[in-house]
């Protein structure tokens, strides 16, 4: 990896190196690039390139073939899935017998995916320079999928109903997943929306009267309601987990 450095603040001599950081609506961030003091989870400065080269060593390491950095059976255990299908450092996914890792990234106006197998050699990594960009980085990631024929990735064909705007009148508030995370529903010109916390608002398709999802991350939101027919909750479905959230208004 020769074109990669923690060094914080980046030095004056890389900084011409360095892609612009852009928000949501195209214009610059203001001041430019952040200075992160973290340095493990936001203090990496990189390439595609460089970022495949790290997963390629990892993928060799866990054959034995390099063990460059670390032995295989060091390798072997960092991408043992624990809780939450968490390895060190990376997320797993895939199956038993095609296992995967994977590694997303966001800070201010950067945003990156880098998704790798532990047995075939396949991977790929894409990095993006504005606020978003990892849903674009995501759907490349799928065209991938699907060109060199992986076994997951591919994108997700859902069913599509239609549902009465008095019912989907009823979802329409704020469900708190965690004292930090709400996602807030909301009905435009009769379209369902959602809008996590310090994310975009995404429309919401109906699956059928109870489940939602967007067309552009792997989301699912499906509605509870009381015996009075009230409702009370959601579950988002994301990423192999469910998490309940309270509506709080």
């Amino acid at each position: 990896m020769t074109h990669s450095t923690y060094e914080q603040p980046l030095p004056v001599e890389l900084r011409v190196q360095a892609a612009t950081p852009y928000k949501a609506d195209g214009a610059p961030i203001e001041g430019g690039f952040h200075t992160y003091p973290e340095m493990a989870a936001a203090g990496l400065w990189t390439t595609p390139t460089d970022l495949a080269r790290c997963a390629i060593e990892v993928q060799r390491s866990l054959r034995g073939d390099a063990n460059h950095v670390l032995s295989a059976d060091m390798t072997s255990q960092m991408l043992d899935a624990g809780i939450g299908k968490h390895g060190l450092g990376f997320e797993i996914g895939g199956s038993p017998e095609n296992p995967f890792f994977w590694h997303g990234g966001i800070d201010a106006g950067f945003e990156a995916v880098l998704a790798a197998y532990q047995r075939s050699g396949n991977g790929a990594v894409v990095m993006t320079n504005a606020q978003g960009g990892h849903l674009l980085a995501h759907e490349i990631l799928r065209g991938i999928a699907s060109v060199y024929g992986w076994p997951d990735f591919h994108p997700i064909v859902r069913a599509s109903v239609k549902v009465d705007p008095a019912i989907l009148a009823t979802y329409v508030g704020v469900y708190e997943i965690t004292p930090t995370f709400s996602i807030a529903v909301t009905l435009e010109d009769g379209q369902l929306t959602a809008q996590a916390t310090h994310q975009r608002k995404l429309p919401l398709f109906a699956e059928s009267q109870t489940m939602f999802s967007a067309k552009i991350v792997d989301a699912r939101l499906e509605f509870f309601a009381t015996d009075t027919g009230q409702i009370s909750h959601l579950v988002l479905h994301q990423d192999g987990n469910d998490m309940r959230g309270e509506r709080k208004r």
